[in-house]
């Protein structure tokens, strides 16, 4: 049995952080490098400390969508996790994966009828095998089917299969098929929810959409095809082929792929999955090259001379753009090889413009630019920029060139920026983050001023442009425009991402005046610091209970927890921790368990302070007159007395209401505005007055 002390393991903290890093999928990685490195800075304190938080109830942050285009015009969705949520999500992926190849029919599976995500293994700093040898053999086993026999073949591929996987299943598959405890599974459902809610409405269903490991968390539940079609096997001949969630079936005759379609279209709907209808198609084969991608085909013969790839790779991309459909994958391939000139910045436009998702192969031609950036392709960016459907596009172009500009575009891509961040305070449009953040990066490099109304366009970002603001600001030699309060901000943020960014930044360009007290430092920026010899020993609580309360009710004032709950300290941590989980979900759970912490914080805090009066733990209600407690501490009386008596109101603490004898119910949702405001007051309250 799996349980959460598998997760919260350091080992499995710091593999998972390890896997992020060898992941060779760059297009995720790429919005995290410089994230990466900075936590990685002091790293074995940083999981100590993540390790605490994973133990004591692990709260994520809300993620950020990002959208990508695709060739058919409409976009991809990723989902950017912050560095803890992805080490996280990792730790949980790396327990699945050996949960899953526990069973010895998973692992028989590989490269025989399952050929995508497959798990390396327990010691390897590589999550998955490698790609391109799955690939190869994806291919070879469908020639070989083809070669004995099976002419007749069917593609079976889902509709967004990482956005379709209902939680309720998944939940069922890792208690009853992957040993997960009820605990185990109950929380990684929750992180689920919480990372794939949308405006704040949990939908139920999706996995993040980028993190490798959601391809282990999908095998989890494709795994349910492999199972019936083996089952289906039995009794009918036919060939089966995974890659992920792409599907090829193979037989001898075209009635029993059709049979066997049938049943896959059934299978998926009890999965609450959906097949592309445009993509399945039975038909006779006719040459099998047609069939599948030969990635392992040379572009160049070997002995080809370098000088003369260029000019091949342009002639090939223009024959390939013609076929129908293109092949895309060789187009980019070849793309790495075209040498920046008059001639190929326009193929290179005109092939982006035709396959939008060659957004990428297009940014790297750009990047790799030897000379400033020609107008041909600037106007293309600057037309890029005011379409407001080309954010993706325009902000990983606009992060291709941002230092390659003459004076006459750096000008007028600076006017621009401004404009739109303007126009986008009136009116908010601007949906992607990398875009928003080159907007802001390019009038932080070549404007004069970045006074207050520039910082606002940071303040009003999220986490994530906020973090890689300052990342690029360094690296453009900028990051004196920002100031010294402006870092200052940022070390002593709790927020890891704003943290560990100022921190990073502070030892590569240490600003003027003096660090901070210790003490108000970050405890993320302390452990860099520290690590770096710039503080002698961090001074930071390890207590969650500030983080559990500001996610709960935006309450910002300290207090050392720790110091003042003593020995109470984790069980309240905890019972907190629980409680933010049925604020959601169930509101009278929710007033029940408050009520019981609200019991133990009277019986401490009064002990530090006798002028309260005396107090009996589990007599919260005894207080109801207290002058102490009114006199002194009002808000935190009212708070313990309303919420005490929705609790005693409700059908988990007694059957009726003693003094009308009424039947009591659960608490009404129209009281959630109510509680939180008690619970605002009060713990201020309680925190300025001990």
């Amino acid at each position: 049995m799996f349980s959460m002390r598998d997760i919260a393991k350091q080992d499995n903290l710091l593999l998972a952080y390890n896997r992020l890093l060898t992941n060779p999928e760059s297009t995720y990685k790429n919005f995290f490098r410089d994230t990466y490195s900075a936590y990685g800075m002091a790293i074995s304190k940083n999981i100590a400390l993540l390790h605490k938080k994973v133990k004591s109830g692990y709260l994520p942050v809300d993620t950020v969508r990002v959208f990508m285009p695709k060739a058919n015009g409409l976009s991809r969705m990723y989902t950017l996790m912050s560095i803890e949520d992805q080490i996280v999500y990792q730790a949980y992926a790396n327990v699945l994966a050996e949960a899953l190849v526990t069973n010895p029919k998973v692992k028989r599976r590989y490269k025989k009828s399952v050929f995508g995500n497959l798990y390396s293994n327990a010691d390897s700093l590589f999550f998955y095998q490698k790609w391109q040898d799955s690939y190869k053999a994806y291919t070879k086993a469908i020639i070989k089917a083809y070669e004995n026999g099976n002419k007749y073949i069917a593609s079976f591929d889902l509709t967004a299969c990482y956005d379709s996987i209902n939680h309720h299943l998944l939940r069922t598959i890792l208690k009853d098929k992957c040993h997960f405890s009820d605990n185990c599974a109950d929380l990684f459902i929750q992180l689920l929810a919480r990372w794939e809610s949308s405006d704040g409405l949990e939908l139920a269903t999706g996995i993040p959409q980028g993190p490798q490991a959601s391809g282990i968390v999908a095998e989890a539940v494709l795994q349910e095809y492999d199972l019936y079609i083996e089952r289906l096997q039995k009794q009918i001949p036919f060939r089966y082929f995974r890659y992920v969630d792409d599907i090829r079936i193979l037989a001898d005759n075209e009635e029993t792929v059709r049979w066997v379609l049938f049943l896959l279209d059934k299978k998926s709907k009890e999965l609450g999955l959906f097949p592309q209808s445009s993509k399945i198609a039975i038909h006779e084969i006719s040459n099998i090259d047609d069939e599948i991608k030969r990635i392992s085909k040379p572009l160049f013969e070997d002995e080809l001379d370098d000088e003369k790839k260029p000019d091949i790779a342009v002639n090939a991309i223009k024959l390939l753009m013609k076929e129908e459909p293109a092949d895309l994958t060789t187009i980019k391939r070849y793309f790495q090889y075209v040498k920046q000139d008059t001639k190929s910045n326009k193929l290179a436009i005109a092939a982006v413009e035709k396959f939008p998702n060659m957004i990428h192969s297009f940014a790297s031609y750009v990047q790799r630019y030897p000379r400033r950036i020609p107008p041909t392709i600037s106007n293309y960016i600057y037309k890029c920029c005011q379409d407001k459907t080309q954010q993706f596009s325009s902000g990983i172009l606009l992060q291709a060139v941002i230092g390659n500009l003459n004076d006459k575009d750096a000008h007028r891509f600076t006017e621009l920026a401004k404009q739109l961040l303007n126009a986008d305070k009136k009116s908010s449009f601007i949906i992607d983050s990398r875009y928003r953040l080159q907007l802001i990066a390019f009038i932080l490099l070549y404007d004069s001023k970045f006074g207050s109304r520039q910082k606002n366009y940071i303040k009003k970002s999220n986490w994530w442009v906020r973090s890689n603001v300052v990342y690029q600001a360094q690296k453009n030699g900028s990051l004196n425009k920002l100031g010294p309060s402006f870092i200052e901000e940022y070390i002593k943020s709790q927020e890891c991402e704003l943290a560990t960014s100022g921190a990073y930044c502070y030892l590569l360009a240490p600003m003027p005046n003096n660090l901070p007290p210790v003490n108000t430092l970050s405890p993320y920026a302390q452990n860099i610091f520290k690590q770096a010899g710039v503080i002698k020993r961090n001074r930071y609580s390890n207590s969650q209970i500030q983080r559990y309360l500001k996610e709960l009710a935006n309450i910002q004032q300290k207090l050392q927890w720790k110091k003042k709950l003593g020995k109470d300290h984790d069980q309240i941590e905890r019972t907190l921790f629980t409680a933010i989980g049925y604020w959601k979900t169930d509101l009278t759970a929710f007033v029940n368990i408050w009520d019981t912490m609200d019991d133990r914080i009277c019986s401490l805090i009064t002990k530090d302070h006798p002028e309260l009066g005396g107090y009996t733990l589990g007599k919260i209600g005894a207080i109801v007159q207290s002058r102490g407690f009114i006199s002194n501490m009002p808000k935190f009386h009212k708070m313990c007395m309303e919420l005490h008596q929705l609790r005693l109101h409700s059908h988990l603490s007694h059957s009726e209401i003693k003094s009308t004898h009424q039947y009591t119910g659960p608490i009404p949702q129209n009281k959630r505005r109510l509680i939180i405001k008690l619970i605002k007051e009060g713990v201020e309250e309680l925190i300025q007055y001990w």
